[in-house]
């Protein structure tokens, strides 16, 4: 069973929108190096029309949400617009999930590689979720921030 439902919130959520969050395989955490790309938690807040889930403190970072209204997840930060990230929860697990699995290119000392990664993260994502890398997007802006190396370990460099 989800992380998610150990989260304080859990039991004030409708049972429609529990069931929905329990069958997405979410991840706690996505850390490159010593990078925060996604947090679960700390609790599930509701509000203006979405669901808090977690949040980011690298990247674009801010609070991950799902838009109740459109089942999108954006990532909020008080200071600028929302950020697309996906179309569904499903998508943004998918996709944390894919990113996951390429970390060790991401966070290498090999420029190639963190190259090659960006180029899979992309067509991938893409794939699924062709919104995901229109421009400016959460998961278009993070390829590039990939490929230049910002995430890699700097003690391989």
């Amino acid at each position: 069973m989800s992380s998610l439902t150990k989260l304080d919130g859990w039991e004030s959520l409708s049972p429609g929108l529990r069931e929905q969050l329990a069958s997405v395989d979410l991840p706690e955490l996505l850390r490159l190096d010593e990078y925060d790309l996604f947090l679960l938690g700390p609790d599930l807040i509701l509000r203006d029309g979405m669901l808090r889930f977690g949040y980011a403190t690298d990247g674009l970072g801010g609070e991950f949400c799902l838009d109740l209204d459109t089942g999108a997840v954006l990532v909020i930060d008080e200071t600028t617009a929302p950020t697309f990230v996906n179309s569904s929860l499903e998508l943004f697990a998918r996709s944390l999930h894919l990113v996951a699995g390429l970390a060790p290119a991401i966070s290498g000392g090999d420029p190639d590689r963190w190259e090659d990664a960006k180029n899979e993260i992309r067509r991938v994502i893409e794939e699924w979720d062709a919104p995901a890398m229109i421009e400016e997007n959460y998961w278009e802006f993070l390829s590039w921030e990939f490929a230049a190396g910002n995430y890699a370990d700097q003690s391989d460099l």
